[in-house]
């Protein structure tokens, strides 16, 4: 499986320099660079699609002293980058009334993230922060140096020029590579299926809420 270097080394290539890499940690400014970026890199794809990868479902254990509108208060998961169900329920289909993702502080006074709701119990389903690539999907891992290409290139080059076609190709791995995951199951309470997914031919025969059920003649 392909390191954090080697995938450095991959958006070092996609920039149009040769230079390669030993080490994220060897100090040169190609590494530097790739260091600067990466977990900003990682993290940012990682919250624009519900991989599944890195779909993670917890139970949720109550705190005490919810806001007065609020029935119940749950801390997030340390590793949650974004929340994407709460017991598997879109979190459109109320947004006003069903939940509200907010900040608060624990018992030592450290900042924390914390669900505000009047549902109980509370299972959250939530993107993981997944640092090691060897969990990577093929084709997250194929964006991914892209994007770290797109936020390195002009550093490490000075070609604005290449710039804008990087941004075309992350656009376009980050494209096919939600797309192929999405095949890979169905969602039982979508209630906006995106249209790049729809363009790519993506059709898994669920229904998007409000969407009018076929009669049957």
């Amino acid at each position: 499986m392909a390191s954090i270097t080697d995938l450095c080394n991959a958006a070092i290539s996609h920039c149009g320099t040769r230079s390669k890499i030993a080490s994220i940690d060897e100090g040169s400014a190609e590494a530097n660079a790739c260091r600067t970026h990466v977990a900003l890199a990682r993290d940012s794809l990682l919250r624009a699609f519900d991989w599944n990868f890195a779909r993670l479902t917890a139970g949720l254990g109550a705190l005490q002293n919810p806001p007065a509108r609020w029935a119940y208060k749950y801390a997030l998961p340390v590793d949650c980058l974004r929340l994407r169900r709460l017991n598997d329920t879109p979190l459109l289909l109320l947004p006003e009334t069903f939940c509200e993702v907010a900040g608060d502080k624990d018992t030592t006074g450290a900042y924390i993230n914390v669900i505000l709701t009047n549902a109980s119990p509370v299972s959250a389903i939530y993107t993981a922060q997944v640092a090691d690539p060897n969990r990577w999907d093929a084709g997250f891992t194929d964006a991914f140096t892209y994007d770290l290409a797109m936020r390195v290139c002009v550093e490490l080059t000075g070609k604005e020029d290449r710039l804008a076609r990087l941004t075309q190709m992350r656009a376009a791995a980050l494209r096919d590579g939600a797309a192929e995951m999405a095949n890979e199951g169905s969602g039982l309470n979508r209630t906006y299926l995106p249209e790049s997914l729809s363009a790519r031919g993506y059709d898994d025969g669920t229904l998007e809420l409000g969407q009018v059920f076929p009669v049957c003649p």
